[in-house]
């Protein structure tokens, strides 16, 4: 606690992040998924988390409302090019042309390097989840543990643990161990809950760039073609803002930030 409150500080300075500190022996009334017996947390109120799938299900919805069309289970095959332009893709072999491309190609970026033209070190970095059923004492709030390096979200049929980070290509496993570090890491804290039944095992990779910021901007050898990838482990929090920049790209609008620590060229 004595080494975060540098970092609390800090936030608060240079951000205006502030948060509240919660002793020890007011944890379990804060949140009564907590272990008593803890030293004390600091609770950031304006933080907040949200179920990804719900979202994901909530925004498709929405956009189909909008006609909008998804083809989904399709592969990217080939960016054919005109010039300056692209042309067209070929996906599952079939042509697709627009007035312009946005590549959102997450961990996979790199493998399209050479068909765009443009660097793209991006490497797949893997993590892992567990999303456990409700316990008697669900956790109410977002949490994050960093001695053990493991973050809680609370859902309102549960909550998840997620956790890792390995680079090792992309690997499809889900080796055991890994799935019971999650468990051992959070027993410490949790009250409940922790080595009940576990209603989804989850991997995935995140796209990591070695400078830890994303590339968004226009593609280099194409004046229609536009990058959103390499957002690292903060996709989520970021997209509402990189969707809005890359929008503002498209249509020639006033930017609404400078993009230049962003862009594509820096590589």
């Amino acid at each position: 606690l004595k080494s975060f409150s540098e970092t609390d500080r800090m936030l608060s300075e240079h951000f205006g992040v502030s948060a509240t500190f919660v002793d020890g022996s007011s944890l379990t009334d804060f949140d009564p998924g907590l272990n008593a017996g803890l030293a004390g947390a600091y609770h950031y109120p304006d933080d907040t988390s949200l179920n990804p799938e719900k979202l994901n299900r909530t925004w498709v919805a929405r956009l189909k409302e909008r006609k909008v069309n998804f083809l989904e289970g399709r592969e990217l095959q080939e960016v054919v090019r005109q010039s300056d332009r692209i042309s067209h893709l070929v996906v599952s072999g079939e042509t697709m042309k627009a007035d312009g491309f946005v590549f959102a190609l997450g961990a996979w970026s790199a493998r399209w390097s050479d068909s765009l033209s443009c660097s793209l070190p991006i490497e797949p970095g893997k993590g892992y989840s567990l999303t456990m059923s409700r316990p008697q004492y669900s956790p109410k709030h977002p949490m994050l543990f960093p001695e053990r390096k493991i973050g809680v979200s609370p859902f309102e049929e549960g909550f998840r643990l997620g956790s890792m980070m390995e680079f090792v290509g992309y690997d499809e496993s889900i080796p055991q161990h890994r799935l019971q570090l999650l468990r051992d890491s959070a027993r410490p804290f949790l009250r409940t809950g922790v080595d009940g039944p576990a209603e989804d095992v989850w991997y995935g990779w995140r796209p990591m760039t070695w400078d830890s910021l994303p590339i968004v901007g226009q593609v280099p050898a194409f004046r229609n073609a536009y990058l959103a990838t390499g957002h690292n482990m903060l996709g989520l929090s970021l997209a509402p803002s990189t969707g809005r920049l890359i929008k503002e790209m498209l249509c020639g609008d006033s930017l609404h930030v400078d993009p230049l620590a962003f862009s594509p060229t820096r590589f």
